[in-house]
């Protein structure tokens, strides 16, 4: 029964099932990009405060994908 499915990691239902975490995926690259565009602030004043900020958003994107993948591999 195995040798009838297909054998590689993402196939098409693996691909679908991954597509979910497409929607979280654009909410989150879109706050960093109007995080990096749109700081009202200005990288000067309170950088630090930007800095978190910005390791906050991109480490929830890598675990995103991450997760993401390693689901898909399991799978």
């Amino acid at each position: 029964m195995s040798r009838m499915l297909d054998d590689r990691v993402f196939n098409r239902e693996t691909l679908l099932d991954a597509t979910v975490n497409l929607v979280p995926f654009v909410i989150l690259m879109c706050f960093l990009v109007l995080f990096v565009v749109a700081t009202p602030e200005g990288w000067q004043d309170g950088a630090l405060m930007g800095i978190y900020m910005l390791t906050l958003i991109i480490s929830m994107i890598w675990g995103l994908l991450h997760l993401t993948y390693a689901t898909a591999k399991r799978v």
